[in-house]
């Protein structure tokens, strides 16, 4: 039997319905354009004074003006301090990691074996050496097979800076390669302070400078001097899934640019940042930071130089077009 309703009462049943979705999309009467589920951005650093505008970026409102420039006021922002670049490759494998920070060679190692993260920006340069504590060694050649050298990882900037030396004064880049313990540098300068003379430890700031301190202890050999000069230490990167997601991937990048500058412009804010992130009274980081070494800058330095190393010597095995490392399209 057919039932005819009066569009009155049709009308009235469509209200009931639209008026909760009508409502759910509006505040004010203007519709909103937030997002239902906030967004998160998860930030990885590592150790060490190399990563000290990533301090400046959880220590100030930098980060959160620039997300709320972009309409992205509600993301929810987390940090992380990570060992090494395998536990950033890890997390950002796994979607537990957005932005990390890492030296040139693992990146380039990453990229590699198939990672599709590129630089966002450069960060800083920073000296770093291997440094003993045995007076007699003066040179690479005078290790024998009982010493060990404490690093990061293997294919960390340490290991390929080590390769380096062991090819211009050994001629064999892999020299030492049998003799490397894996460490994350607090663990290593603790290892340094209370361990034999058969250790070295490859490490930069500001337990470069904390061992130095110590009664015998030197650098056997120097970054700056393998690399004929200055180069980037580290970086800044994400995968594509973070640089799709445009209006993040610029906010993030500008935050992280007026991190860096803020480390320059701004000494002595930046130095109490960096004084209560990692315990430091002002006199122990007026040293490490009066350092000519370390350097806070966007600009990449030293890229081509790793990678043709790296390329050379089998550590990687396919040649990268250097552009094409860097995010640079469709950024604005």
């Amino acid at each position: 039997m057919n039932r005819h309703f009066p569009n009155s009462f049709i009308r009235l049943t469509l209200l009931v319905i639209l008026l909760p979705l009508l409502f759910s999309g509006c505040v004010d009467g203007r519709v909103s354009t937030q997002p239902s589920t906030p967004k998160k951005l998860v930030i990885a650093d590592q150790f060490g004074l190399a990563y000290a505008p990533i301090e400046i970026l959880k220590a100030t409102e930098i980060l959160s003006e620039e997300l709320a420039k972009a309409g992205l006021e509600t993301t929810d922002v987390e940090f992380k301090t990570l060992g090494n670049t395998a536990a950033i490759r890890e997390a950002m494998v796994s979607g537990d990691l957005d932005i990390g920070f890492v030296a040139i060679p693992p990146f380039l190692i990453g990229k590699d074996n198939g990672m599709d993260w590129r630089i966002i920006s450069g960060v800083s340069e920073s000296p770093m050496a291997l440094v003993t504590k045995d007076p007699d060694l003066t040179s690479l050649s005078q290790l024998t097979s009982e010493h060990r050298i404490m690093l990061p990882q293997l294919g960390s900037v340490q290991h390929i800076l080590l390769s380096m030396a062991a090819e211009k004064e050994l001629k064999d880049p892999k020299a030492f390669d049998n003799q490397l313990i894996a460490m994350a540098h607090p663990d290593a300068m603790t290892a340094m302070l209370s361990g034999p003379k058969t250790q070295l430890h490859f490490t930069s700031p500001p337990y470069l400078e904390q061992e130095l301190a110590q009664e015998d202890f030197h650098p056997l050999v120097d970054a700056d001097t393998i690399m004929g000069g200055p180069f980037t230490f580290i970086v800044g990167i994400c995968p594509q899934r973070v640089h799709d997601d445009i209006r993040l991937y610029n906010a993030f990048k500008s935050a992280l640019l007026r991190a860096v500058t803020f480390m320059n412009t701004h000494p002595e804010e930046a130095a109490e940042i960096i004084s209560a992130a990692y315990d430091y009274s002002a006199a122990e980081l007026d040293l490490h930071l009066s350092n000519g070494q370390l350097r806070f800058d966007s600009e990449v330095r030293g890229l081509e130089t790793f990678h043709e190393f790296m390329y050379r010597t089998g550590m990687i095995k396919n040649p990268q077009n250097l552009e094409d490392l860097y995010w640079r399209k469709n950024e604005n």
